[in-house]
């Protein structure tokens, strides 16, 4: 029962991020007079819908998975709008018409053949407006009283903020989630645990049984950052200082990362390259106002830039994409590392966050990204692609990425 809510808070959290993007899209669109149709939390069969006085349709819908900001005309087919129809002809022109053929069946036949003709004509023409009336399409009208422009009649630059605002949101979000963390949580330094004797039972390090490391060779460890980063780069058999606070007192002691062999209570041998120590306690410090307003920006931006190097990674092949996991699978890992720590909750808010900006600004079709290209591109040639062309690729794109993360989540619970 406790893992199932778990499980609800970590959709909460994703249908925050949905919303926050979406209000991005809404917030610019309504600044810079562009018309909703719908705003929707979700996909599927609506659970709760309202419409306003304006026009705007505001839903909740049953698929929990995402949601849009949708506008007026934003799938019209322009091409199709600019042909002119033909010309209707008009009353004087029908009246003439009617004329010279009453004047012709008038001399052919006698009076009382054609007013019967004249008058079946007429009731058909009657029956006919009853079969089929014609209905006023609703106008739209913007905030100044007048018809409201389509998303597609808008001006490029104007489309393409709007297209922007839901990223723009998510990291301003990001950000206000960085200082929640960094303020409540700070930045966590790791404590030596057992130090590892070698085969002839000398000490692989001169550290010692609860020694706080604070740097590595003068860089501070931090909210920039970890043990792990400043020292991912050393090689076998090179040599760093760090510098620890040992009882209360600094100390620098030099460490080597070297190979190490241990054999376990088992008598089972392992080797690994490291520094023959372990860390598997952490204190956390840096849990101030300063530092959080200090990190707050920079710390986002190193989440969004390691989130691209993902996405960089899994396209040349470096990730594997059984490492990533889709709608479902992020929900459940949510879950899972909620309930390990408190604190990891408060460090998913920003990741989560920068997560969906930068997702939403790949210029894959059917995304943000790519939409923003077709408009640049149509800014550039002074007219649009193919609307049908457009809408066929952004689906084809909308289809792939559903099977995408279908099959991440399939391939996420199977291995």
């Amino acid at each position: 029962m406790e893992y199932f809510g778990y499980i609800v808070l970590s959709l909460v959290i994703l249908l925050v991020m949905v919303l926050i993007h979406e209000l991005g899209h809404y917030t610019a669109a309504k600044i810079l007079g562009f018309t909703v149709d719908e705003f929707s939390i979700g996909f599927g069969p609506k659970l709760f819908s309202k419409i306003r006085k304006n026009g705007e349709r505001f839903s909740l819908r049953a698929v929990p998975l995402g949601g849009f900001c949708a506008f007026m005309g934003e799938e019209d087919d322009d091409d199709a709008q600019d042909e002119k129809p033909a010309p209707e002809q008009t009353d004087n022109g029908d009246r003439a018409e009617t004329e010279k053929l009453a004047a012709k069946q008038a001399k052919d036949e006698d009076l009382l053949s054609y007013v019967m003709r004249a008058e079946i004509e007429e009731n058909k023409a009657a029956a006919a407006s009853v079969a089929k009336p014609i209905e006023p399409k609703p106008v739209r009208l913007d905030k100044h009283g007048n018809p409201a422009l389509s998303f597609n009649k808008q001006k490029p630059w104007k489309r393409i903020i709007v297209l922007l605002g839901g990223v723009v949101f998510n990291l301003l979000s990001a950000v206000i989630f960085s200082i929640i963390y960094i303020g409540a949580v700070g930045y966590s330094l790791p404590v030596v645990g057992d130090v590892y004797k070698d085969p002839a039972g000398n000490y692989y390090s001169a550290l010692e049984k609860g020694d706080i490391i604070l740097a590595v060779d003068g860089k501070d460890i931090g909210v920039m950052n970890s043990f792990s980063e400043l020292t991912q780069g050393i090689a076998e058999n090179g040599t760093v200082t760090l510098k620890v606070e040992r009882s209360g007192e600094i100390k620098f002691v030099d460490v080597k990362r070297q190979k190490i062999e241990r054999v376990d209570e088992n008598g089972d041998k392992t080797e690994y390259v490291g520094f023959g120590i372990t860390t598997p306690e952490v204190v956390f410090r840096g849990k101030d106002a300063g530092t959080a307003f200090k990190y707050c920006v920079p710390y986002t931006f190193k989440l969004s830039w390691s989130i691209l190097g993902s996405f960089g990674g899994l396209i040349t092949g470096r990730i594997p994409i059984t490492s990533i996991s889709g709608p479902i699978g992020s929900i459940k890992m949510m879950a899972d590392v909620s309930m390990t720590n408190w604190r990891n909750i408060l460090i998913l808010l920003p990741l989560l966050a920068s997560n969906l900006a930068m997702f939403n600004i790949l210029p894959f079709p059917a995304l943000d990204g790519a939409r923003i290209v077709f408009t640049i591109v149509e800014w550039i040639r002074k007219k649009p692609i193919n609307r049908k062309v457009e809408g066929m690729i952004n689906f084809v794109g909308l289809v792939v990425l559903m099977l995408f993360v279908v099959i991440v989540d399939i391939l996420s619970f199977a291995l």
